[in-house]
């Protein structure tokens, strides 16, 4: 009755999502489960089915069955990176899951670098987590991913105005985007690199974002 009192109260809400569809269905695992009543069916089903046993193992079984592209997402350690490169991964996916998983797990931008310094150049690197707008993409490429991921920025941007706001997000992650790039002397997105970071007092920077010495070639 809770749902039902709720919709009555957000009429405009009730309206458009009675048109557009109802909320929280997950549809990679709605087959699952029949019929659910709520989002708590999911998270039951979710929690049920987290498997502590699971390895890099595992991997090998997946290629079994899948030739095509692999990308591992949630790593955090160098030596997972290393690992995710010698069980034939093609990319890894630097992520905390935007912090919701393990609470008091480190940023992925606090994790990025050092996972750049062990394996930049033998996988692709994507990022996530925290990426708000244009200026923390940068951030991100400079620390060492080759590719940035948003989500819950374009989601707010949808809810808020659908397509049309999702257009204007874009428009406004690549004006900002252009602005801290020229700001600190990127023409291009393979000129954003570790020499832009302001460093910590007493850390150096990883090596593979290390600006290169007059002979080195990228």
């Amino acid at each position: 009755m809770r749902r039902y009192w709720q919709a009555v109260m957000h009429p405009k809400w009730a309206w458009d999502v009675g048109l557009n569809g109802r909320p929280h269905d997950l549809g990679n695992i709605s087959a699952y489960l029949g019929k659910p009543t709520g989002l708590e069916d999911y998270i039951g089903w979710l929690a049920n089915n987290f498997d502590p046993s699971i390895s890099w193992k595992d991997l090998e079984w997946i290629r079994e069955f899948w030739d095509g592209p692999m990308v591992i997402k949630g790593i955090l350690d160098p030596e997972d990176a290393r690992d995710a490169v010698r069980f034939g991964a093609d990319g890894i996916v630097v992520s905390n899951h935007g912090g919701r998983q393990l609470d008091g797990v480190l940023s992925s931008a606090r994790a990025l670098p050092a996972i750049a310094d062990a394996v930049k150049g033998d996988i692709a690197i994507l990022a996530d987590s925290g990426i708000r707008n244009g200026l923390d993409v940068v951030r991100m490429i400079a620390l060492g991913a080759d590719t940035v991921l948003l989500g819950r920025a374009y989601l707010y941007a949808l809810a808020t105005a659908g397509k049309a706001g999702v257009a204007n997000l874009l428009d406004l992650i690549e004006k900002e985007m252009k602005v801290a790039m020229t700001l600190t002397g990127a023409k291009t997105i393979s000129e954003i690199s570790g020499d832009s970071l302001v460093q910590e007092l007493g850390k150096s920077l990883p090596a593979a974002l290390a600006p290169m010495s007059k002979g080195d070639t990228a």
